[in-house]
């Protein structure tokens, strides 16, 4: 399966792109696998835009959601991490990049339930300069995954999109998906 990454022409509209839901809760034994959901896209800058959004009771403040990619000629990755408090980062590697980015964070309640969650950006400047092998244009592929995480011991899971072997670091290639970049 490839994910499907719209580039816009101009500012994203989150409601117009595909929800990519997290499903797999391969170390899960119970029925307790939280509703989690990743939008992505970029925008006509080449910014890269991640919505984390999850639906939880009772939501721990360990309780997180990551987004993290790999692009072409960077042995680098890119990590977006967002918790129930809505504390936020944005790394590639070792360098912290959060003051030089952007996050909002919300919570609620719908239908569906207690919800909380975030917009992050990734400048486009600084997603070229970090990683300059990686145009975001139509046809350009990178790999990621997203993951649904919270090691408390009341309700400890660990979820992603992609397969994922959670004996290794989400970071690794291996715990990674194709995804490509599409202008429709």
């Amino acid at each position: 399966m490839v994910l499907k990454v719209r580039r816009f022409s101009g500012m994203p509209d989150f409601e117009e792109l595909p929800v990519a839901k997290l499903t797999r809760f391969p170390l899960e034994p119970r029925e307790y696998k939280p509703y989690s959901q990743v939008r992505i896209c970029f925008d006509g800058e080449g910014a890269l835009h991640v919505q984390l959004l999850s639906f939880e009771a009772h939501p721990l403040p360990e309780s997180a959601m990551e987004a993290i990619f790999r692009f072409p000629g960077s042995q680098d990755f890119l990590s977006f991490s967002l918790n129930s408090l809505g504390e936020f980062s944005i790394r590639t590697g070792d360098a912290d990049f959060t003051t030089r980015s952007s996050g909002h964070y919300f919570t609620g309640e719908d239908l569906q339930g207690i919800y909380w969650g975030g917009n992050l950006c990734f400048p486009g400047k600084l997603l070229e300069r970090q990683f300059p092998g990686f145009a975001p244009l139509p046809g350009s592929r990178f790999s990621g995954n997203f993951y649904k995480v919270c090691d408390a011991p009341q309700r400890p899971h660990w979820g992603s999109f992609f397969p994922a072997d959670f004996s290794h670091a989400r970071t690794e290639a291996a715990n990674l998906g194709e995804m490509v970049v599409i202008d429709y």
